[in-house]
């Protein structure tokens, strides 16, 4: 960050207002519609069961199987799936190479998730973004919003550069397997000075809450069951029970989300593992995707349990040649030693899961949690209700609720709504005890890093990430901007609405 020495400012004239893009739900980008028909087909060319597989023994007719997670030996005779995991990003050259990204203090609220009944889950509950720099977070927030909302084009407010775009936008959609409609690629436009000025997400067709509706229909019975059960041990237990027994190792157009395999109940690596995070953030349990290489690229996942890091694989427990009703638990809780025979976290560039905790938890794994003979889920067995909701501020039309803080004791930051009208964003009132004006456009920034000039009356400083001067006039609590070629046209921010206004203050 450096400052320049401003040239005369030129506050006058009646000039247009300029103001950020947002899209509506006409906007979403052409992907092939899903053709069911084809789904249902593609059923049919799965690979044969192998009968003859050893290993097994059978117990009141149900063929059951144990590999022990503390070991993490797989017999084998066993076929496993060959990885499934895609995603790419493409750039190109902003439309207009001198487009700068303005800061602003209304700061894009996270989009924080619920537990199966309502309960906000807390700020700091996703992995990913709780390990990204402060002004990282703040470019997640707004992403991780605008695909919420379905946003085709995310203009951003926050200075990002080319080099660090691919780890923000998918630490989002590796902390939010919620997020159905996003699909595995984004493109984005950057600007002369190498910064990050619009975001296009991948998505879909289809609407955020035709696709959670039918994740609702789908799924909600088994989440039920989940939430009668008395520990979060059973209960991460069940979901991969669950999902090992009732999903097919299948490609289709969807299979990088959990649609595919909650609703579908066919898909990758890449849907496993976000159909067991979904289900494990219901429960409020904190996991995300991992990524990297299990002989190509591959995703599984990262739980934390009981004060412990574990990983899970549910798409290696799940054979693709495995005898029918058995239950596999090689990669179930085990630790990153020992996943790390066969998997490397980071591939092809992409090495963010690299910088989660390292698992190392045995308590909980399924050897000694559960003695190594507690086979399968008896789901038949299990008579759950969906909980009772707890009070709101409000639903935002996808199921998501804000906590009333009369009620439950949280923060009344809980249940803000947002630009939308959406509830279940997190507010950023401020940057703690330490801020204050001069910090607030971005909380690296300290007073001594603007110059006053007082034949103007006001502060200023050049922010070498956007290309911009700012300006402060302290007596009317007002943010400036401009370019140092055009100081004639001066954007003011309103306070109200966090958007820069080109015109006369």
């Amino acid at each position: 960050m450096k400052k320049g020495k401003l040239m005369a400012l030129v506050l006058a004239g009646a000039l247009s207002v300029s103001t950020l893009i947002s899209c509506s739900d006409e906007d979403w980008v052409d992907e092939e519609p899903v053709n069911q028909e084809t789904v249902a087909e593609s059923v049919e060319e799965t690979d044969a069961v192998d009968e003859s597989a050893p290993g097994d023994t059978v117990s009141g007719g149900k063929v059951e199987y144990v590999a022990l997670g503390e070991e993490g030996v797989m017999d084998e005779n066993i076929e496993l799936a060959s990885g499934g995991f895609v995603m790419e990003m493409e750039s190109a050259l902003d439309e207009n190479p001198t487009r700068a990204v303005r800061r602003s203090t209304k700061h894009i609220n996270q989009t924080v998730g619920t537990m199966l009944d309502g309960t906000p889950l807390p700020e700091d509950f996703y992995m990913y973004r709780s390990i990204l720099p402060e002004q990282y977070q703040m470019a997640y927030d707004q992403i991780c919003k605008g695909i919420s909302n379905g946003e085709a084009e995310i203009v951003m407010n926050v200075a990002v550069p080319q080099d660090v775009i691919s780890d923000i936008y998918f630490s989002v959609t590796f902390d939010h397997p919620e997020l159905f409609w996003a699909g595995p690629n984004v493109n984005y436009s950057y600007n002369q000075n190498g910064i990050v000025t619009v975001v296009r997400p991948e998505y879909y067709q289809g609407s955020p809450e035709a696709f959670k509706n039918d994740v609702n229909n789908s799924v909600n019975e088994a989440l039920a069951d989940m939430w009668a059960l008395s520990n979060d041990a059973e209960k991460v237990k069940y979901a991969h029970d669950y999902l090992t027994s009732t999903i097919t190792y299948q490609h289709n157009n969807m299979d990088q989300s959990a649609y595919s395999g909650f609703v579908w109940k066919q898909t990758v690596c890449a849907g496993y593992a976000r159909c067991f995070a979904y289900m494990m953030h219901k429960m409020g349990i904190p996991c995300a995707l991992l990524t990297g290489f299990a002989g190509e690229a591959h995703a599984w996942n990262i739980l934390f349990l009981d004060g412990e890091y574990y990983v899970m694989d549910c798409t290696w427990d799940d054979p693709v040649n495995g005898q029918p009703g058995a239950y596999y638990y090689t990669y179930y809780n085990i630790t990153d030693a020992q996943i790390s025979k066969d998997h490397t976290r980071g591939y092809n560039g992409l090495n963010i899961s690299c910088n989660l905790p390292q698992a190392t938890g045995t308590r909980c794994n399924f050897q000694n949690y559960f003695g190594g003979n507690a086979y399968g889920t008896n789901f038949d067995a299990i008579q759950g209700v969906m909980p009772e909701q707890v009070p709101t501020n409000g639903d935002d039309g996808y199921g998501n609720y804000g906590y009333d803080d009369d009620e439950s004791g949280y923060s009344d930051d809980y249940g803000n709504d947002d630009y939308y009208n959406n509830p279940d964003y997190y507010e950023y009132d401020d940057y703690g005890d330490e801020s204050d004006w001069w910090n607030l456009l971005d909380p690296s920034w300290t007073q001594d890093d603007w110059a006053y000039t007082e034949e103007g009356g006001y502060w200023y400083i050049y922010d070498e990430a956007t290309g911009y001067i700012y300006l402060y006039l302290e007596e009317e609590g007002v943010y400036g901007a401009m370019t140092e070629d055009n100081q004639e046209n001066v954007y003011w921010l309103n306070a109200e609405t966090g958007e820069w206004e080109l015109g006369n203050y």
